[in-house]
């Protein structure tokens, strides 16, 4: 049983709530409001499984500016096939627009702790972290926040300053 058997609110998930969550989405905020989604599924899971991956690389692809036409690479569809998802999820963070560099990795009291760290454009350094009991689940975790984060920078590029 997961969260998609649950018929959760739009505001549940960080959505709005008030008359206006019952308008339409355009194709951003829908791949917004999946990764966040995506997200609080990751802090319920004990394992992360390749169907999480394969729905990360989907909403990442929706999202504007941060992969390419050729993402995800063979390279990474190797490591899938391979069953190497620690090493997929690794390389997804190495190949976005993001260009985002592994800071940590940490073991603690059974929880890995990853952060991923992000350069934007004309802008200190952003670090995003995330803790959960599997390695690949923080790595990813730190990895979807971390593509949230640059679309918000990308979004606050016109207004000439990055969202705190």
């Amino acid at each position: 049983m997961s969260l998609h058997d649950f018929s959760l609110p739009v505001h549940a998930l960080g959505g709005p709530s008030n008359s206006a969550a019952h308008e339409p989405l355009d194709g951003d905020e829908r791949a917004h409001d999946a990764l966040d989604a995506l997200l609080l599924r990751l802090t319920a899971v004990r394992r992360l499984r390749e169907h999480h991956v394969f729905e990360a690389v989907r909403i990442i692809r929706e999202l504007p500016g941060l992969a390419g036409d050729d993402w995800p690479s063979r390279r990474f569809r190797d490591l899938m096939a391979a069953d190497a998802l620690v090493d997929a999820v690794i390389h997804l963070t190495s190949t976005t627009e993001a260009k985002l560099c592994l800071r940590t990795l940490g073991h603690e009291v059974g929880l890995w702790t990853c952060a991923l760290r992000y350069q934007p454009p004309g802008a200190g350094r952003i670090t995003y972290k995330a803790r959960h009991a599997d390695l690949a689940a923080a790595i990813l975790g730190a990895f979807l926040r971390s593509c949230r984060g640059h679309q918000l920078a990308i979004g606050a590029a016109g207004c000439g300053h990055l969202p705190t």
